[in-house]
């Protein structure tokens, strides 16, 4: 009797993780060559790179990140990098642009388990622990600016973070977000169609470990390297502190759950995504956020022409630093 109580949702669970499989990764898929377009950000002039700061995160561990300040801020972004990432690889281009032409006081985590920070590689004890860490953050960035308005961002799997965040009852007052080349998961639909990314795939998931930890409530294989990240040799080679997979907990962390109905729920958002972007579709992206955000949302949604899913960082700062111009001048 219990099993035929319990038996539908576990079949709903296995259908909804058997789309993780479609839509974000292919098991059977290897990694290949070329890459993602990298020639625009090695061409790119060089910026500033601000040396790492740490915090301690409520289970104390240690927090890396990188603080781009200006002498008289008027917002603060806090802006968190993409799957596998850190701060260290050309974000400063959207630090140091924010800082110099807006006056807008950034900072830059990097993810526990990423980067400088601590913790076990790709990993984190539970997916709040991951929200958690931006409220760390959030209330070291208000020791120094206490009033001033403040924002939540992220580059591709940290604009998916930025949106669970958004809908987690115990997050701090945000007063607007960012979503740059966002990943809003694979119940979002905003893949590429297979056939037309040239068969190319950016992750492999093993579905198998988030039907267990699902069935089990969380208690089996939440440290699982569940998430595959396809990142070519010579890339992991050059930059030894790329994260090539991430655990069952951690890609629940920045996968969001709801994204229609955590869309929906938003009051200030600005998204962006390249006309070229390799991982996600720019108008299925689009086309989503258009029809999930409320009619009284203050947004902007734009495909910016030529770019793809790296080369819009190089530019990012100056839509980004209009938008929240704008916002704050609103307001004021």
């Amino acid at each position: 009797m219990i099993l035929r109580s319990v038996l539908p949702s576990l079949m709903v669970v296995f259908l909804l993780l058997v789309q993780i499989n479609k839509s974000h990764a292919e098991q059977s898929t290897p990694p290949q060559e070329p890459f993602f377009s990298l020639k625009e950000i090695k061409n790119a002039q060089k910026k500033e790179l601000m040396p790492v700061q740490y915090l301690q995160a409520s289970d104390e561990t240690s927090l890396a990140f990188r603080a781009y300040l200006p002498r008289h801020a008027q917002a603060i972004l806090i802006f968190y990098h993409g799957a596998g990432a850190h701060s260290g690889l050309s974000y400063n281009h959207i630090g140091a642009g924010l800082r110099d032409d807006f006056e807008i006081a950034v900072y830059m985590p990097d993810l526990r388990g990423h980067g400088s920070s601590g913790g076990a590689r790709g990993d984190a004890p539970s997916d709040e622990q991951v929200w958690s860490d931006i409220n760390a953050i959030v209330k070291h960035v208000r020791v120094q600016y206490p009033s001033l308005p403040l924002f939540i961002g992220g580059h591709s799997g940290g604009a998916g973070l930025a949106l669970n965040y958004s809908s987690w009852e115990q997050r701090a007052a945000i007063d607007g977000y960012l979503f740059l080349a966002p990943y809003f998961g694979f119940r979002s639909e905003t893949s590429h169609d297979q056939d037309k990314n040239g068969g190319y795939t950016f992750s492999s998931v093993n579905v198998s470990d988030f039907v267990i930890n699902t069935m089990s409530g969380g208690l089996f294989l939440g440290h699982a390297k569940a998430v595959k990240f396809n990142f070519p040799k010579r890339i992991l080679e050059k930059n030894p502190e790329i994260v090539p997979f991430n655990t069952v907990n951690m890609s629940k962390a920045v996968t969001p759950y709801s994204p229609d109905t955590q869309f929906s729920a938003l009051q200030q958002f600005g998204l962006w995504i390249g006309e070229k972007d390799e991982a996600f579709d720019p108008v299925k992206v689009t086309l989503f956020a258009q029809k999930n955000s409320a009619i009284n949302t203050q947004k902007e949604i734009k495909i910016v022409e030529g770019e793809n899913h790296f080369s819009i960082i190089l530019k990012a700062s100056q839509f980004m630093g209009l938008w929240i111009t704008r916002t704050i001048n609103q307001v004021n």
